[in-house]
């Protein structure tokens, strides 16, 4: 009987209330990992061992959520960034509030969550963070949310880096459209502009006819699983185009194409 690599680990969730969160948490879950859930209502499920009602963006909550963590279980094997919300408008009609907001929950947050459980993360562990292929793929109506996706993929590449001594493993996986409630739960701050409405309604339709969370987070277990993943994944794909073709693409042709694209594919 093969070996289950994940037997007993100790897994620290953030944003496992539902969607994407959830998925891998059942997931992680059923291969025998203890998983902690830190989310803003902080809800109980069957797939968590205990679970903590938490504002990511409270520094000083998030500091008294990770202690109470560590003086349980003393080391963790696994941290997954997950928690995340979108805007979405053109940026002149953003408040700035709601900026200040997108980069707290969906950059800055992960940055200080990471800071503060990575001296009591098990050499060879694993560092994950829910990316987006906004990371890679600059969409229009969205740049708080881009900006904060391709940050992420840069503080990953750095940290990993810099944990090469520790082997600690940091990657970023990146789901195409994903029908779960982020969807509904998005901020819209609009103007009533005709292209930024089609802009932002095919994306929203697109999500409402994506991929199931489950079918992302089977991607996510096969990094969680890999001795040493690679730094960005991408799960899904753009209608008959697999995700993974798509980051090629980014990666050979040129910027000014993509971005031609892009604005033929949104505006």
């Amino acid at each position: 009987m093969k070996k289950n690599k994940l037997e007993n680990k100790i897994a620290v969730v953030s944003g496992a209330d539902s969607g994407i969160g959830l998925a891998i948490a059942k997931r992680l879950k059923e291969n025998g990992v203890k998983v902690v859930n830190i989310s803003l209502n902080g809800a109980e499920n069957e797939a968590f061992e205990r679970s903590y009602a938490c504002d990511i963006a409270d520094n000083e909550k998030v500091k008294e959520v990770v202690d109470k963590i560590v003086k349980e279980y003393i080391k963790i094997d696994m941290l997954f960034c997950n928690a995340g919300f979108g805007i979405a408008g053109k940026l002149e009609n953003a408040t700035t509030g709601s900026i200040d907001k997108i980069m707290n929950v969906n950059l800055v947050a992960h940055i200080k969550m990471t800071n503060l459980f990575l001296p009591h993360i098990v050499d060879g562990g694993k560092i994950l963070y829910t990316g987006s292929l906004a990371g890679i793929l600059p969409l229009p109506y969205q740049a708080c949310y881009t900006a904060c996706k391709s940050s992420l993929i840069y503080f990953a590449r750095a940290i990993r880096t810099e944990l090469r001594s520790r082997k600690i493993k940091v990657s970023v996986f990146m789901p195409t459209d994903t029908k779960t409630g982020f969807t509904d739960a998005r901020i819209k701050e609009t103007s009533g502009d005709e292209k930024e409405k089609h802009s932002i309604d095919s994306m929203e339709k697109e999500e409402r006819n994506g991929k199931d969370p489950d079918y992302i987070a089977k991607k996510v277990m096969k990094l969680a699983k890999k001795k040493n993943p690679p730094v960005c994944v991408t799960a899904g794909g753009y209608g008959p185009l697999p995700g993974w073709f798509i980051q090629f693409l980014i990666k050979i042709l040129p910027v000014k194409f993509v971005d031609w694209l892009i604005y033929k594919l949104y505006l």
